[in-house]
């Protein structure tokens, strides 16, 4: 089967490739995979930012179809439309696999980094860690299911937003956009905050139905956040870009025992006032991915229509065109590409 693999550290590393179909143990399903999403975590892989085991397949956000069904599990046929978890090694053991934040266990390998992904014709997953697929919510709009529930995990599990909280999202990529339309569902008043470059991004954010949009480089833009902070302010800021003068632009726009929520990855090193944090008593969370109760809230949103995904799928290609694919994702020139690699 055609595979894209990151063999080893190094830009030039990634390489598609013809490889062996995964075998199916007992307890697993073999998945033949209809679309996977390119993330902001693939990008790190490939240059070197995120731990992986390689040589590995990388990709962790996708949708399928059961192709085979191992000899232990009951709860699964062939033909079901499913998702899956990413931590699909876990010593089961731990305090954290016990309490069922499988995550954060010390041996946890997940789908794309520490285990073959789903860049791949298949998949072979644990069944118990799948989830059955509502019949409204189609196999494109699925594969973004994996971001969501981290959202979920951000915005619900570790964050609270509570109805008619003035709520500041920072980044209109995917990721924040997917954040506004949840906190949003929670009940708050969403600002959203780009740059210039950002401008069609924040007309989509408009679209789905935030209620401010701001281009923070702007004199209009740093006038109207003025305006709210000297009005309401803010509550709760989600930090969704990865970058270092986003999340110091939340912490100052923050009221005083304001919430502040880290959803995107740095991948390095960042400065960030602790102080003013500490002088504002600022309250300071974030979330790891997600879990399995992360995946069961994702997936009545999009059930409900509470989470619009539709829009940000702006590209599905051939697995064949994955150069292309990482370029319009790392150059922010569309939202999310979905690989197919069965096209």
């Amino acid at each position: 089967m055609k595979a894209l693999l990151k063999l080893d550290k190094g830009l030039k590393n990634v390489s598609l490739r013809e490889v062996p179909e995964p075998d199916v143990k007992g307890d697993e399903i073999k998945i033949k995979v209809h679309a996977a999403g390119i993330c902001g975590t693939d990008l790190h892989i490939i240059k070197d930012e995120y731990p992986a085991n390689y040589p590995v397949i990388m990709g962790h956000e996708f949708s399928g179809i059961v192709e085979e069904v191992g000899s232990n599990v009951k709860k699964f046929n062939e033909n079901d439309r499913v998702v899956s978890l990413t931590a699909v090694v876990t010593c089961g053991n731990c305090k954290y696999c016990n309490t069922g934040l499988l995550m954060l266990c010390e041996q946890r390998k997940s789908i794309g980094s520490g285990v073959n992904g789903a860049f791949a014709e298949y998949i072979s997953v644990p069944a118990n860690l799948a989830f059955k697929l509502p019949a409204t919510i189609s196999l494109d709009e699925a594969a973004l299911t994996e971001p969501l529930a981290c959202i979920v995990r951000c915005v619900i599990e570790r964050g609270t937003v509570k109805p008619g909280d003035n709520v500041i999202v920072s980044g209109p990529g995917p990721i924040g956009l997917l954040t506004a339309q949840v906190a949003k569902a929670s009940g708050g008043h969403v600002t959203v905050l780009g740059i210039t470059n950002d401008s069609k991004r924040l007309e989509l954010a408009k679209e789905l139905g935030v209620d401010e949009v701001v281009m923070i480089d702007t004199d209009k833009g740093v006038t109207k956040i003025n305006e709210i902070m000297e009005s309401k302010g803010f509550d709760v800021a989600f930090e969704c870009s990865g970058v270092e003068a986003s999340a110091n632009n939340c912490l100052k726009f923050l009221n005083k025992t304001g919430l502040y929520v880290q959803v995107g990855l740095f991948g390095k090193r960042i400065s960030f006032d602790m102080d003013l944090a500490l002088m504002k008593e600022i309250m300071i969370t974030n979330g790891f991915a997600s879990e399995p109760t992360s995946w069961e809230i994702a997936l009545r949103l999009l059930e409900r229509g509470q989470v619009n995904v539709r829009p940000l799928i702006s590209d599905k290609l051939s697995i064949n065109e994955w150069k292309k694919g990482f370029e319009i994702s790392d150059k922010k020139k569309g939202y999310k590409v979905l690989l197919d690699p069965n096209m």
